[in-house]
């Protein structure tokens, strides 16, 4: 870390100049496979599953081929912690340093991470102790099938929901309140669901994180950077991911069009749906070419609407169906439904949530979609 050390102060004394501001970040060089291990756990000594493994494969896989290249990982906590790529060359790590320092800006001071767990870090090593704890209680094949029901049902959460009604519609808060659980197993179930709401809130403020942390290391870099380096950081911020080319094209149009400190206000008081929303231009869903497909037509729509409804309703679900718990007319039972019929799911796939809901629940369960009703039961799947 010796040979970053000057630049790092350099940069954050730089952020604070422009009106950043961040809890203490400590950096860590690493090498490709631990950042590859950390980035597919999402935190550091997390709770162990497999799935952790098979989300580790794939990214070393990508990274091998040079399909996707992690160059960074920065974590929600406090204080922050960064890992840069020891195999970075000395100017991507620059370049990296000054995108944390976007990133830990955004931490503090986006209005929707005030409420998040700044000790997770912490909270999740407690958590895999817990589980191991669990594990020498009841076995490792009923916990690990347990985690397996958990994590299927985990991407119900929502982070940003306050009403308590509209929090009984999201599957894993009704099971929380209503499943007839064993104390331990709601214990579990609320340890998935906390890591789950932490994850979901990065999620949900990935574009807007991932275009300020890029609109702030172009500020940053511009007076660190020669006029070669410089040259080739402008290519290559028009050739990242679509979050980090969106994000960074919207908050350099509030900076043309409203100054630099409207920036730090849309930073601490959007989110994704917000700032897509209210600043995307038809002239920017030409130039980034973003674009919905008709599958039946064989066509590109650029029609700003239609642009910014698929956009949001990629945010709002997650890109996952939109199922709904609808109160049932008996105690025992468990109605969901599927909100958006014009997305038909997958029958296997439907099979496999209901028979993780199930083992929850453990009553029997049932999904209105694709037209039909699927029932599940104890003696497995049905359809009507």
């Amino acid at each position: 870390m010796e040979a970053y050390r000057e630049v790092i102060e350099r940069i954050e004394a730089l952020a604070h100049d422009r009106g950043l501001s961040f809890d203490p970040v400590y950096f860590r060089v690493t090498d490709s496979d631990q950042i590859a291990e950390v980035a597919s756990m999402g935190l550091p000594n997390r709770f162990v599953h497999w799935y952790w493994g098979g989300a580790y494969k794939e990214l070393v896989t990508q990274q091998a081929k040079e399909v996707f290249s992690i160059l960074e990982l920065v974590l929600n906590t406090s204080p922050s912690h960064a890992f840069l790529r020891s195999t970075n060359t000395y100017l991507q790590n620059v370049l990296v340093i000054a995108h944390v320092f976007g990133h830990v800006d955004f931490f503090k001071n986006n209005h929707w991470y005030r409420k998040s767990d700044k000790n997770m870090l912490n909270h999740a090593e407690l958590h895999a102790r817990t589980i191991r704890k669990y594990q020498d209680q009841y076995g490792p094949e009923k916990i690990e099938a347990l985690l397996d029901a958990l994590l299927t049902v985990a991407g119900t959460v929502n982070a940003f929901e306050r009403s308590s009604g509209e929090r009984r519609k999201r599957l894993i808060y009704h099971l929380e309140e209503k499943a007839p659980l064993e104390e331990w197993e709601r214990h579990l179930l609320q340890i998935v669901r906390e890591e789950a709401e932490y994850f979901d809130l990065i999620q949900r403020t990935h574009v807007i994180n991932e275009g300020w942390a890029t609109f702030v290391e172009a500020e940053l870099l511009r007076d660190i950077l020669d006029t070669k380096s410089w040259a080739s950081l402008s290519v290559q911020l028009s050739n990242r991911p679509a979050p980090y080319t969106i994000g960074y094209t919207l908050f350099k149009w509030i900076k043309g069009e409203r100054g630099f400190d409207a920036t730090l206000g849309v930073r601490t008081y959007y989110e994704d749906i917000r700032l897509i929303d209210e600043i995307l231009t038809d002239e920017m869903v030409r130039r980034l070419d973003i674009f919905v497909y008709d599958p039946k037509e064989k066509k590109k729509s650029y029609d700003l609407q239609q642009v910014k409804e698929m956009l949001i309703s990629q945010k709002l679900h997650k890109g996952e169906p939109h199922i709904e718990v609808e109160p049932g007319a008996h105690h025992r039972d468990l109605i969901l439904i599927h909100r958006d019929e014009e997305r038909k799911l997958d029958a296997k796939r439907v099979g496999l949530f209901l028979k993780a809901v199930h083992s929850l629940w453990r009553n029997p369960v049932r999904l209105r979609a694709n037209g039909k009703t699927y029932s599940y039961d104890r003696r497995g799947l049905s359809t009507s």
